[in-house]
């Protein structure tokens, strides 16, 4: 007996943006305390895990929770994170997503409902928030990050003015 669908390839849970295929996968009735992880490739949590993960590319599914530190390049966030997670890349953090603790990213994708809660570090700026960060808390912190470094002289204007005054004053 053949299946019409059998001729296709089945879905795969869980893929990357970047169509890398999965190195590791929790389910959801998983729960590991304590545990060292360390994936060359993608990773998906959709169960409990606590301890120390490093992934190239972590997805967090909705009833995942991850607790620890966690680093990656990239990640998805579905579920929750705590503690303190370190990205050099982009953190997507979706509707449902929470994220609560120590966070750095390269660039930020929030979707509106996502949740930031803690101190929250970019390219090496970093920005304090008190309680729930709503994605406009957050998109406020970020306007006022970037209003600050474009109001910052840049160097070429405090050496000399264009009249030909100095900058320097002697008292």
């Amino acid at each position: 007996m053949t299946n019409s669908s059998s001729s296709s390839k089945p879905a795969k849970v869980g893929i990357p943006d970047n169509g890398e295929d999965l190195a590791f996968f929790m389910g959801e009735k998983c729960s590991v305390e304590g545990a060292v992880l360390d994936v060359d490739g993608a990773a998906r949590v959709d169960g409990q895990f606590s301890g120390k993960l490093r992934a190239v590319h972590l997805i967090v599914g909705e009833k995942g929770h991850v607790a620890g530190d966690i680093s990656s390049e990239t990640a998805d966030i579905m579920g929750s994170v705590e503690d303190t997670l370190v990205l050099s890349g982009k953190l997507t953090i979706r509707e449902a997503g929470r994220i609560e603790g120590t966070i750095t990213y390269g660039s930020l994708e929030a979707h509106e409902g996502a949740q930031l809660i803690g101190q929250i570090n970019t390219q090496g700026r970093a920005t304090r928030t008190e309680g729930t960060s709503s994605l406009s808390n957050l998109r406020s912190a970020i306007s006022q990050s970037a209003r600050d470094v474009s109001s910052a002289p840049k160097p070429a204007e405090t050496s000399a003015s264009s009249d030909g005054d100095s900058t320097d004053s002697e008292s």
